[in-house]
């Protein structure tokens, strides 16, 4: 049986203890709600960037063909050759813009994931001393009510 030596013996003062061990609990899924909702959308934010990286490869590989072709005709078309290296350039900075903000997400995303799992673990282990708290506190009331 569980000792209640450091628990009050008035009710009043148990009822707020029950009070503040419930209220501790309600904070705390808060937290772990908010996390995991900041969790959702990080993730969906980093399939938008994947998304874009996609994007941005594709028109890199694009803008990459239209440059050996305009290399190939460089007599006919000098103009359209420098304006496909300069779009090439451009298109290169975006796509590794892309993957560092794709990578920046996705150390995001573990990062609150282990913070989310953290929480989580944290919180069953709270919730387990609560709870024998709280069986403390009733029978204390049980007993003082008695």
């Amino acid at each position: 049986m569980a000792t209640t030596a450091h628990l009050p013996t008035s009710t009043s003062a148990l009822k707020q203890m029950e009070k503040q061990l419930v209220k501790e609990g309600k904070t705390e899924a808060n937290q772990v709600k908010h996390s995991l909702k900041d969790v959702a959308s990080t993730e969906k934010a980093a399939t938008k960037a994947e998304k874009s990286v996609n994007k941005a490869e594709k028109k890199n590989e694009k803008l990459s063909k239209q440059e050996a072709s305009a290399a190939k005709a460089l007599n006919k078309a000098e103009h359209r050759h420098d304006s496909a290296v300069t779009e090439l350039t451009n298109s290169d900075r975006e796509v590794k813009l892309k993957h560092q903000q794709d990578v920046k997400i996705h150390a995001e995303l573990e990062t609150k994931k282990a913070q989310a799992e953290k929480l989580v673990n944290s919180q069953k282990v709270h919730d387990e001393a609560r709870e024998g708290k709280l069986r403390e506190v009733r029978e204390a009331e049980s007993q003082a009510a008695h």
